[in-house]
C-alpha cells in the first residue's frame, strides 16, 4: 500500500499512474487539486474518457459496474470516478465494493473519494485490498502553522512576494478556507506579480476587494439575523462572489457545528474542537447561538441540502443557484416546514 499526502501525490503522478487511486479528506480545495492532477496525469496517459459516479439514495450499481466492465466508443481507457458522498455505506453499497478489485483491468484507472476521512473505512475488506494495489491519499484540515506553510509555496508559485506580516494577516484573513486564500492570491497575482507586498498594503487591498466577505454572512447565519444575513449574500452575489465558495463555506459551518453538537451531547469540553477549527474566542458565542437554535437532526437535513446544491451546481442542474443559497441560507436561521426542498427539486 502506497499511502501519500498532498504535496507528495505530483511526484507519484509523474513517475506512473497507479490502477486505483482512494482520495478522502474534509479539507475542499487540496481534495479537489488532487482530483484534478490525477485527471491530468491519466488523460496525458491515454486515459481520455472520464465518467463520474455519485452514490447516493437508490444508486444504480449495475450501471457503475456495466461502465467499468465496457469500452468506451471513442476512447480504450477510461478514468472512472466514484463519489462515495457523506451518508454511511448500506450493506449493498459494501458488497459491490467488495466485488470492485476482481473488475480492475488495464484499460480503467478507477478513483474512489469522500469528503471525509478514510478512517470510517480503513478496517473493511474491500479498501484494505484497494489499499493493497492503489494509492491512498488523505487530507486534513490545515493547523495554523502548516496553513502558513501553504500560504508561502503558493505565493511562490504564482510569483507574489508577501513579507511575513502580509501572511500573517491573509491567514486570519482567510480563516483556514484554503479556497478563499487561493482566490485572493490569484487576484493578486494579476495585479502585482514580482512586487513585494507588507500587511499595511495587503488591509487596504483587501478593503477595496469586498464591501462584504463570506466570513461576515457566516457571522450573521450562525447569529441568527435572517434580514442582515439574506442581505449580505445579496451583496455578495452583486460582486460576484462564486457561488461555489458560499456553498462552501455555509457547508462547512454546518459540518462543524454537528461535531461540536455530538462533543456537547457526550459531555464533553469543546475547547478542544474550537482550537482545532481555529474558532477564537470572540466568535465561539455566535456558534454557541447556533447550537442552542439548530436540532441534530435539523443539522443532518441542512448538510443533505447543500451536498445537494453542491451536486447540482457542479453538475448544471441548478438553473438560479442565488434562489438555492437564499434557501439554504433561511435554513441556517431557523428551522421551517420543509415545503421547499434542493433534494427534490434535483429528483423530479
Amino acid at each position: 500500500m502506497l499511502k501519500l499526502y498532498s504535496n507528495q501525490l505530483g511526484a507519484q503522478l509523474k513517475k506512473s499512474l497507479a490502477p486505483v487511486y482512494l482520495v478522502f479528506g474534509e479539507e475542499p480545495l487540496q481534495k479537489m487539486e488532487a482530483l484534478d492532477d490525477i485527471r491530468a496525469a491519466a488523460k496525458k496517459q491515454g486515459f481520455d474518457d472520464r465518467q463520474s459516479f455519485i452514490v447516493e439514495a437508490n444508486f444504480e450499481w449495475a450501471d457503475f459496474v456495466n461502465e467499468l466492465n465496457s469500452m468506451s466508443l471513442f476512447a480504450q481507457k477510461q478514468l472512472l470516478e466514484l463519489d462515495l458522498g457523506t451518508a454511511k455505506l448500506t450493506p449493498t453499497a459494501l458488497e459491490q465494493l467488495k466485488q470492485l478489485p476482481a473488475l480492475l483491468h488495464a484499460d480503467v484507472i478507477l478513483v474512489l473519494h469522500a469528503a471525509k476521512s478514510a478512517t470510517e473505512f480503513t478496517k473493511q475488506s474491500w479498501f484494505k485490498t484497494l489499499s493493497e494495489i492503489g494509492v491512498q491519499v488523505q487530507f486534513y484540515p490545515l493547523d495554523d502553522s502548516q496553513f502558513m506553510r501553504w500560504l508561502k509555496e503558493r505565493s511562490q508559485q504564482l510569483g507574489l512576494k508577501l513579507q511575513t506580516d502580509a501572511l500573517q494577516l491573509l491567514q486570519h484573513h482567510a480563516a483556514g478556507n484554503l479556497l478563499a486564500a487561493r482566490q485572493e492570491l490569484e487576484k493578486l497575482a494579476l495585479t502585482h506579480y514580482g512586487q513585494w507586498l507588507d500587511a499595511a498594503f495587503l488591509q487596504q487591498y483587501l478593503a477595496d476587494q469586498s464591501h462584504f466577505t463570506v466570513f461576515q454572512l457566516i457571522d450573521s447565519v450562525l447569529a441568527g439575523l435572517g434580514e442582515e444575513a439574506l442581505h449580505r449574500l445579496d451583496r455578495l452575489l452583486q460582486q460576484d462572489t462564486e457561488a461555489v465558495v458560499i456553498g462552501w463555506q455555509l457547508q462547512k459551518e454546518a459540518l462543524t457545528l454537528l461535531q461540536l453538537q455530538a462533543a456537547e451531547q457526550q459531555g464533553l469540553p469543546l475547547t478542544d474542537l474550537y482550537k482545532k477549527f481555529s474558532i477564537w474566542p470572540k466568535r465561539q458565542p455566535l456558534y454557541q447561538q447556533a447550537l442552542l437554535r439548530l436540532s441534530s437532526n435539523w443539522l443532518h437535513y441542512l448538510v443533505q441540502e447543500l451536498a445537494c446544491f453542491d451536486r447540482g451546481y457542479k453538475s448544471g442542474q441548478l438553473s438560479h443557484p442565488e434562489v438555492a443559497l437564499g434557501h439554504l441560507v433561511t435554513l441556517f436561521i431557523k428551522p421551517v416546514p420543509k415545503l421547499f426542498s434542493l433534494q427534490q427539486q434535483l429528483a423530479t
